[in-house]
């Protein structure tokens, strides 16, 4: 990332407004791009069909059947398993000055996702969706696909030079989605083809752009699976902390007090879908901010400490360097956290205007208002995670995680015996408790990280 940083820390010095928009605009992007961008596409593309009064129905089996593409393809097939471990291989290689490889790894990353995607989905869809058209079924399957494809080339995307001409293909993909889906999107499967293909047009776009940065003279390599290069930890960690973030929704999904069916055997909570997402837009703005200050500010500290280890730095220095990524940590986290505050604050107070704009019922108001605290709380604990992962603290990572997963299922279950006014407290307790322990976890590291790298390596 270290092209990136440099790059977003010069635009910042032409000290402007444009400049400080287009930074955390690209840091945005480069974070959370996939996600985001479906996201929004959705609500506007859900806020015309209400305009125009469109069949609702169909609507809500195009939102759902979105979503779960996304829980599948980030929490099963990729994010869970692979993102992580393929990530920390892709730096290990820009680091040995090995890119060659990256190509050829990617290549062999998508035919094995591919490969899992079809053995493991397609005999799902036709259960799921059982009664549905083929034709229908085979689109739904190529999203799943799809969005794998583009998780994993937005790992690399992260990481190239091209960031101006990624952050405007995502735009103009996206808008072309929401024009063609604003004049064709009568129906789900119109909707739901329209997003394939916008998609695959995405991932064309990324992968050409791996293409041009890392060439290779090979085509195809399965290196990065190999049990020396794989790193379970992380793999671990990926894997529950995905699940952990989904794990409220399919309990409120199948729950029979809370969900019901929607399009086959997919069901959804009308009570509790609608707040948790519009939520999660709520930190993008954290989320831009915190990635800019650990890939602009923390990386250089890091590497000035690292690099003082391996050249044989005196006490003395290493100290300084401690303390200079210590005081960049705390600067980082208060920061996210004071803007996202004042950002919680601003929608908590105009949510009514809000929530009429966009057609959404009042009832969904105080369910809205703890998920905007949890999500808050899920920044904090994704930034600690981050850091984290910074320090090589894959074990932590690991245990945090499945901590998070533990708890945000067992309390949001034990929230809808409890009753509807307590609906959205077990997703925020549980990131409540693991962000103090997080925060625990990165002070111990930091103030033994001498010792822990000279005397534990």
């Amino acid at each position: 990332m270290a092209g990136i940083s440099f790059e977003l820390r010069k635009m910042l010095k032409e000290d402007s407004i444009t400049s400080l928009g287009k930074t955390y605009g690209y840091s945005a992007l480069l974070s959370s791009g996939p996600w985001v961008s479906s996201i929004i596409a959705i609500l506007i593309i859900g806020f015309f069909s209400l305009n125009l009064h469109r069949n609702h129905n169909e609507h809500r089996a195009y939102e759902l059947v979105i979503t779960y593409a996304f829980a599948f393809a980030s929490s099963i097939m990729l994010t869970g398993l692979i993102q992580l471990p393929f990530t920390r291989y892709v730096a290990d290689k820009i680091y040995e000055k090995r890119e060659d490889l990256i190509l050829p790894s990617y290549i062999g990353a998508l035919l094995v996702s591919t490969i899992l995607g079809t053995i493991l989905i397609l005999p799902l869809s036709f259960y799921v969706f059982h009664g549905v058209s083929t034709h229908y079924i085979i689109i739904v399957f190529y999203i799943f696909i799809t969005m794998t494809w583009i998780w994993l080339a937005n790992i690399i995307a992260s990481s190239l030079k091209f960031y101006k001409e990624i952050f405007y293909a995502y735009f103009i993909i996206y808008a072309f989605m929401v024009i063609f889906s604003y004049l064709y999107g009568h129906n789900s499967e119109t909707l739901l083809l329209i997003f394939l293909i916008g998609n695959l047009l995405l991932f064309a776009i990324l992968s050409s752009f791996i293409v041009l940065s890392y060439p290779s003279d090979k085509l195809i390599s399965f290196d990065f699976f190999k049990m020396k290069n794989f790193y379970w930890f992380l793999a671990l960690s990926g894997l529950f902390y995905s699940l952990a973030i989904w794990i409220d929704k399919f309990i409120f999904w199948y729950h029979p007090l809370t969900g019901s069916v929607v399009l086959g055997k997919l069901h959804s909570s009308v009570v509790y879908d609608i707040p948790i997402f519009l939520a999660y837009l709520t930190i993008i703005p954290g989320i831009a901010i915190f990635f800019f200050r650990l890939e602009a500010h923390f990386a250089p500290k890091y590497d000035l400490f690292f690099d003082a280890v391996k050249n044989g730095g005196t006490l003395k220095i290493l100290d300084d360097y401690k303390n200079d990524m210590i005081r960049v940590v705390r600067q980082a986290m208060r920061e996210t956290l004071y803007v996202q505050t004042i950002i919680t604050i601003i929608l908590y107070i105009y949510t009514k205007e809000i929530f009429s704009f966009l057609y959404i019922p009042q009832l969904y108001a105080e369910l809205f208002h703890i998920d905007m605290v949890g999500a808050q709380l899920q920044l904090g604990f994704m930034s600690a995670l981050a850091l984290l992962y910074y320090l090589d603290r894959r074990r932590a990572t690991m245990w945090l995680s499945l901590l998070f997963l533990l708890l945000n299922g067992s309390l949001s279950l034990l929230t809808i015996y409890l009753g509807p006014s307590f609906f959205g407290y077990g997703y925020t307790f549980s990131l409540l408790i693991v962000f103090i322990i997080s925060l625990w976890v990165i002070n111990k590291t930091l103030e033994d990280i001498e010792y822990e790298t000279f005397l534990l390596r």
